[in-house]
């Protein structure tokens, strides 16, 4: 990953498309469901040049992660990888290597296919959280690794990565040992210019308060709802600071009731338009360095919502 650094930088106010989106989500949802039958078909890339915008693609991967990060100039990141084998979903989006790989946590919903990714292309660097697990899914993933020695492997300890022209805040941990897996779940902060999205595994009261207390939230133009939006991946303050415009539920049929009725009242009640994979399927935000962005969503990923201002 050509110019990874360490370091901070000032980082300008959010740009607000949170009104435009609200006036054409309703036509363009309604457009995606009667244009049904395209749905099975290979994704296609918005009509925006990739080389200008910043592509953050949450996967529809069921009750599971996995999040794929396409910087301007073709550089890209994936955030966890779903339950099961995701290589061909890959490809269909044209990823072809991977500069670098994080698993926020050793949650089978969140490395169940990580191993295949790693067997299947070019890796560059691994980021975890550096806490070991005791299930055959993590055993898998850490014999990929084993088997890949020529990539570089990171400690999820704060620093700033470069992707590209894009620049990626890894959030500070809790200290190992004094908390789960899920509050410690690798934070990135991911930075384009005045664009700014908050991504975040499965985080829960106690992390979300930890970087509260550390100064680490900021206003965002994108969050990842923590926790497929769990009623215990959220605090009112935590909402308050990030403001939110767009939230995205990685979530799929479950057990636990997820996405939460109270998380979702406290989504909406934040001012923030909400998309669920499970309703919107594929969801992909292009964030520009002015701060505006774009929606998209469906497995076309072509009902694009244009902002401009």
């Amino acid at each position: 990953m050509a110019g990874m650094c360490f370091g901070t930088t000032q980082e300008p106010p959010v740009r607000r498309g949170r009104e435009r989106l609200r006036r054409v989500l309703a036509v363009a949802f309604l457009a995606t469901l009667l244009a049904a039958p395209v749905l099975a078909e290979a994704p296609r890339a918005p009509t925006v040049d990739p080389d200008s915008v910043l592509r953050i693609t949450f996967l529809d991967v069921g009750q599971a992660d996995a999040v794929l990060i396409q910087a301007p100039g073709g550089r890209t990141a994936l955030v966890d990888a779903g339950r099961d084998n995701i290589v061909p979903l890959l490809r269909r989006f044209g990823v072809s290597e991977i500069d670098l790989l994080v698993a926020t946590h050793p949650h089978a919903d969140h490395i169940g296919g990580m191993a295949g990714v790693i067997a299947a292309f070019p890796v560059r660097f691994y980021m975890d959280n550096g806490e070991p697990h005791t299930t055959q899914t993590y055993r898998r993933l850490l014999a990929a690794l084993d088997a890949r020695p020529e990539i570089t492997y990171l400690e999820a300890s704060p620093r700033t990565l470069t992707l590209g022209e894009v620049e990626i805040d890894v959030l500070p941990l809790l200290p190992r040992g004094t908390a789960d897996h899920n509050d410690r779940s690798v934070t990135l902060l991911v930075r384009f210019g005045e664009f700014r999205a908050f991504l975040s595994g499965d985080s829960e009261v106690r992390q979300l308060t930890h970087l509260m207390n550390q100064g680490a939230v900021r206003e965002v133009a994108l969050l990842k709802a923590p926790h497929h939006g769990s009623d215990n991946g959220f605090t009112r303050e935590f909402l308050n600071a990030a403001r939110p415009r767009v939230v995205v539920i990685s979530v799929g049929r479950n057990s636990y009731g997820h996405p939460r009725p109270a998380a979702l009242r406290a989504y909406e009640a934040s001012g923030a338009t909400v998309f669920r994979t499970d309703w919107h399927g594929h969801v992909s935000v292009q964030g520009r360095e002015s701060g505006d962005y774009d929606v998209s969503f469906g497995r076309e990923v072509g009902a694009v919502v244009v902002f401009d201002d």
